[in-house]
């Protein structure tokens, strides 16, 4: 019987039906050296001429020829790779050559960063994860991978739920029923969406319409997903509300919507342990985590070490690369932008909070969301670049994640700090500030959705929060003439628009869905405020002409944060450390009723400006000793002075 005939080209070029360009028949060709396939190309001549050549009594030399070649393969694929990366950077001043070093500065070209690119695999059971590649990575890896993804790894060690990853009646059963459910989505889009715009809206009331029809057939990112949504749009609702009775159990509305928040928190994460999400995720499970991060933040619950996992997991999807190098469209490349951008913003905010931790920003060359319309993204409409333009829903998040990075670099400044920085920061600040009004005045302010004139509020209130923390190292230093002397106006100034904010957000109904933000960092930003000004009045560094209505603004903003500290933690930590203060000032203010309108007429008892900051020390402590980044939030603020 005759041998079978063996193939003259390689492997890889069989199967592809090309020609194989090689003079010695040794692995690689000439063709898949080209084409990128150099590792896995293979001669089955060779193969059989080595199996026939080797000893029978020593049969592992073959394999270390083998082993041999492919190391040397390898070495010159991985060769190639480092020289076409080394190309794009720049040289280290160690490595350069000496004559580089005499160039005039105006004349060094940086190179444009190369960007990362790859491929999205996904399995069966449609979760995602990303794998990088370049021009000269192995091609057959890549649909190797494809081919043969496992959708479920064994012997994970935590997080892992074991049987079939569906959606149960368990999990189900925890939802509202239907009509409280439709309420609080609503309630959530009216509010939050705008204000924390991560989803596309219609893309998710799409899904959410398949949900309807049958709750069984969503995955479970989705529905931990909607727990999210849920834990944050209970927060926005009112104390009357028939919702909070009929959903919850506890006395008084503020409980109630602080366990049933903390109930849908718990309900998605045991949908996302559920889907196994330690190792198999997808968009929409980034989009759950930001979120939950998100509602965990407002709750002022601990986050850092969700926070890490989830932009771990940002990355495995592949959200830190650029989605115009994906094989994804329009749409899901946006949702895609404004995760990443999302999780830098919490990042950044939560390490400045922590004292950087991390003392680095996350790096990357993935664009910042376009400043469009959900609904503009299905047209392929572009953003529009005129600065008076309306403001959509993606500006707010487009603002703070601006701010966030300028609190990162106020909180970095050295003590004291260099004048010319704190100018520079300033300067940074009045330009946001600008560019805020100008964007919100394109119209008439009442003619803006309600969430735009919020947003408004929200945004100059943290604009002027960071004014504070850039001036309050100044204020002892201040004198009528030195590089320092507008400090304490400034400060002044600052504080006082946050208080008529926070009056404003308090009391108009228009904003009654953003109460949970005046109970939380809305009062957070006023004790900040009040503080301030009353260390300036201990001073004797307040305008002697508005003295009497400053003080009287103190007072009427410590009766808000007394008259709801039974409902908001930090109304109540705030309120025990100001209301002595003020009854120092004023025994007779808030003698017998702590409501807004028996302070709200009432003038200063002459007491001793000094009088202040004798009397109550801890106050002055607590205003320039606590660390700048302790200020940003009152999750890491002291709230015990010491």
């Amino acid at each position: 019987m005759s041998s079978k005939r063996i193939p003259l080209s390689c492997e890889n070029c069989r199967q592809r039906k090309i020609r194989c360009i090689t003079s010695t028949y040794q692995a690689p060709c000439d063709t898949c050296l080209r084409r990128g396939y150099a590792s896995s190309c293979r001669f089955r001549r060779q193969d059989s001429y080595g199996a026939q050549s080797s000893a029978p009594e020593r049969p592992a030399m073959g394999n270390v020829s083998a082993l041999e070649g492919l190391l040397r393969q390898n070495i010159a694929v991985t060769t190639a790779l480092l020289g076409q990366r080394n190309e794009t950077r720049l040289p280290s001043p160690d490595s350069s050559p000496a004559s580089s070093l005499h160039y005039p500065v105006e004349h060094a070209v940086t190179p444009e960063p190369v960007r990362q690119s790859g491929h999205l695999v996904a399995t069966p059971s449609n979760h995602v994860r990303f794998v990088p590649s370049n021009d000269l990575g192995d091609s057959s890896l890549i649909d190797a991978m494809h081919e043969s993804t496992p959708d479920c790894p064994t012997g994970f060690p935590f997080f892992e739920q074991p049987g079939p990853s569906a959606v149960s009646d368990e999990l189900l059963d925890l939802l509202p029923p239907l009509p409280q459910l439709e309420e609080l989505k609503s309630a959530y889009f009216i509010v939050f969406s705008p204000l924390f715009h991560v989803l596309h809206d219609p893309t998710f009331h799409a899904r959410y319409e398949d949900f309807r029809q049958n709750p069984k057939s969503v995955s479970l990112s989705f529905l931990a997903l909607l727990f999210v949504i849920l834990s944050l749009s209970v927060t926005a609702l009112d104390d009357d509300n028939p919702l909070l009775m009929h959903l919850g159990r506890d006395p008084s509305p503020g409980a109630n919507i602080r366990s049933l928040s903390a109930k849908y928190r718990a309900a998605a994460m045991r949908c996302l342990v559920a889907d196994n999400f330690m190792f198999r995720h997808n968009l929409c499970t980034v989009q759950s985590l930001v979120l939950l991060i998100y509602a965990i933040n407002h709750a002022q619950g601990p986050a850092w070490s969700l926070l890490g996992t989830t932009l771990h997991i940002a990355v495995a999807i592949g959200c830190a690369v650029e989605p115009s190098r994906l094989n994804v469209g329009r749409i899901e490349a946006e949702e895609r932008r404004r995760c990443w951008a999302a999780l830098q913003m919490l990042y950044t905010i939560q390490n400045t909070c922590l004292g950087n931790l991390m003392p680095f920003r996350i790096d990357s060359h993935v664009d910042l969301p376009a400043d469009i319309e959900d609904e503009e993204l299905s047209f392929e409409q572009l953003p529009n670049d005129d600065p008076s333009a309306p403001p959509t829903k993606m500006t707010y998040l487009l603002y703070k994640f601006r701010l966030y990075n300028l609190a990162f670099d106020i909180c970095q400044l050295s003590s004291p700090a260099d004048p010319a920085k704190m100018s520079a920061l300033d300067a940074r600040l009045a330009q946001e500030q600008q560019s805020h009004f100008v964007r919100f005045a394109a119209r008439p302010f009442d003619e803006l959705e309600s969430y735009h004139q919020a947003h408004y509020y929200i945004l100059a209130n943290y604009i002027n929060h960071l004014t504070l923390l850039l001036h309050r190292p100044s204020l002892p230093a201040a004198s009528v003439s030195g590089p320092r002397a507008q400090s304490p106006e400034q400060c002044e100034h600052a504080a006082t628009t946050i208080l008529s904010n926070f009056e404003k957000l308090s009391s108009d109904q228009l904003f009654r869905s953003y109460r949970w933000y005046v109970d939380g960092l809305g009062s957070f930003y006023a004790f900040f405020s009040i503080t301030t000004l009353l260390v300036l009045h201990g001073n004797g560094q307040l305008n002697a002409q508005s003295k009497s209505l400053i003080m009287n603004l103190v007072l009427r903003c410590v009766g808000l944060l007394v008259g709801n500290a039974s409902r908001s933690a930090v109304c109540s930590k705030a309120a025990a450390i100001l209301e002595p203060v003020i009854r120092h000032l004023d025994p007779v203010a808030l003698g017998s009723s702590h409501t807004q309108n028996q302070i709200q007429t009432r003038d200063m008892s002459p007491v001793s400006e000094a009088a202040v900051l004798s009397a109550f020390p801890e106050l002055g402590g607590l205003f320039f000793d606590v660390p700048c980044e302790q200020w940003l939030t009152p999750a890491g603020f002291p709230w015990i002075a010491s």
